[in-house]
């Protein structure tokens, strides 16, 4: 009997339900702390895969501008450009430019008359 009074005494259910509560608080302030850590990382994988896409953007970038300073080494690739740039032609060379032609004018409306007169062909 007395093991049974001494686990219902007041005090010491004082002291555990303390130790409890403390507990609670410790648990609640290590999840704050972990949730800061996974949004972190969240916002670390987000930034990660933005940076490789600018990377694979500049490698892209760079492969096109080696080709170009490859082409602009020869004296083909400089005239090839100059004439894309500037519409150049080489001496004996013309441009031609292809028109198109003037679209024909719509058919006159027929007047109020000549409505009437068709009208009546007898």
């Amino acid at each position: 009997m007395a093991g049974y009074n001494q686990r219902r005494d007041p005090m010491r259910l004082m002291w555990r339900r303390l130790l409890a509560l403390i507990l609670l608080v410790l648990v609640a302030i290590a999840a704050r702390g972990v949730w800061g850590v996974y949004q972190k990382s969240q916002d670390s994988h987000v930034l990660k895969t933005e940076a490789q896409a600018k990377l694979d953007d500049l490698q892209a970038r760079e492969q096109e501008l080696r080709t170009d300073i490859s082409n602009l080494k020869s004296d083909r690739g400089v005239e090839a450009e100059l004439r894309e740039r500037y519409n150049l032609a080489a001496a004996g060379e013309s441009v031609i430019i292809i028109v198109d032609p003037p679209a024909p004018p719509p058919p006159p409306k027929p007047s109020a008359l000549q409505r009437f007169k068709s009208m009546f062909s007898w």
